[in-house]
């Protein structure tokens, strides 16, 4: 959004008074609950992450490098699989805690989150978010990092004719055609199934799934295992990202693979941060919240990542532009999912037995 200087100026008077306060406000808070084991209101010399098994070595490079330099700190990673298994040793640490923080998870686990007091308030001090949406949290549990777009890629080499509608996929000429990751596992999986909820409703998805069922190859437990197939050409189609084939564009400078939306939509995903409650490195942490969200970091996101920046500065590259997008971007409001999602987990596996 363009501003006049004035009116910038304006804004930041009125802003400025309340960010502080919550900031300030909510590190007071993490400081004071030190006591029961909540962890370190001082700075120490290492920070645990917790993440996902894809995370980018680039990206993982980048934090280690600028804690080393800047503060001396030694930093560990350690990767679980997919969001499914990083959203799991999180919660079975709840009370013990092994990291400092956790970086990967989307917003359909906010419900559980914040349920279960996962993550503390923090605010990054140069958090600038490009779309609306990317404000996931009022209270910065979670934070964003990336967001892209959860849609099918095929391999149009092999596809002469894409589907265009949800009647079309579970088509007779697309058997064992499509690679599916699992909804219970992966977080692609799982927002390609909240997707064809939100454009089916609750009483028309299962019928879709069982025709479908047929067409789908395989289901895999995570994004890796499931596009590597797809690569390998065992299937034509794959649920992943919009954000997928630029990939291939960049470095292989090749356009075959290409994006396939169903009635011109892709479900939002947005990748969240935050402080682990009980995080024994909490100092260690807010900086890690701070880099993350600067435009250092954020630069690195679309070629390691392929996933969208959330600073509203950083410049797409060229294979970006190169890209079909979704007419239609869908979210589904987080307490619905929250709410509801478990259930139709267990109908959605119960179709696919």
């Amino acid at each position: 959004m363009i501003r006049t200087l004035r009116s910038f100026a304006i804004a930041l008077l009125l802003i400025a008074l309340p960010v502080a306060a919550l900031s300030a406000a909510g590190q007071k808070a993490d400081e004071e609950s030190a006591g029961a084991g909540a962890g370190q209101a001082e700075a120490s010399d290492e920070l645990v992450v917790y993440t996902y098994d894809v995370f980018p070595d680039a990206m993982q490079k980048a934090v280690v490098t600028h804690f080393e330099e800047s503060y001396g700190v030694t930093v560990e990673f350690q990767r679980f699989s997919d969001t499914g298994g990083l959203f799991n040793q999180v919660y079975l640490e709840r009370n013990d805690p092994g990291a400092d923080v956790a970086i990967g998870l989307d917003t359909t686990y906010l419900g559980r989150i914040y349920e279960n007091e996962l993550f503390i308030p923090y605010r990054p001090e140069q958090l600038q978010l490009a779309r609306d949406f990317l404000e996931v949290d009022p209270e910065y549990r979670a934070v964003p990092f990336d967001y892209g777009h959860i849609t099918l890629n095929y391999n149009s080499e092999e596809v002469d004719d894409p589907p265009q509608s949800w009647e079309e996929l579970t088509e007779e000429r697309f058997r064992d055609s499509v690679v599916m990751l699992n909804p219970g596992t992966s977080s692609p999986g799982r927002n390609f199934l909240l997707l064809s909820i939100a454009e089916l409703g609750t009483e028309r998805y299962l019928d879709f799934w069982r025709r479908m069922k047929p067409n789908i190859l395989t289901v895999t437990a995570g994004w890796s295992e499931g596009y590597a197939l797809y690569t390998q050409g065992e299937a034509p189609i794959v649920v992943s990202y919009e954000t997928s084939p630029p990939y291939h564009i960049e470095f292989e400078e090749e356009t075959k693979y290409r994006n396939l939306f169903v009635n011109g939509k892709a479900y939002a995903q947005v990748e969240v941060a935050g402080i682990i409650n009980g995080a024994e490195n909490r100092v260690n942490a807010r900086r890690f919240m701070d880099f993350i969200v600067s435009r250092e970091f954020q630069e690195l996101i679309p070629l390691n990542q392929f996933m969208y920046p959330i600073h509203p500065g950083v410049e797409l590259p060229n294979a970006f532009q190169q890209i079909e997008t979704a007419e239609e971007v869908v979210l589904m409001d987080e307490s619905k999912v929250a709410n509801n999602y478990e259930q139709w987990l267990s109908d959605w596996e119960e179709v696919m037995r």
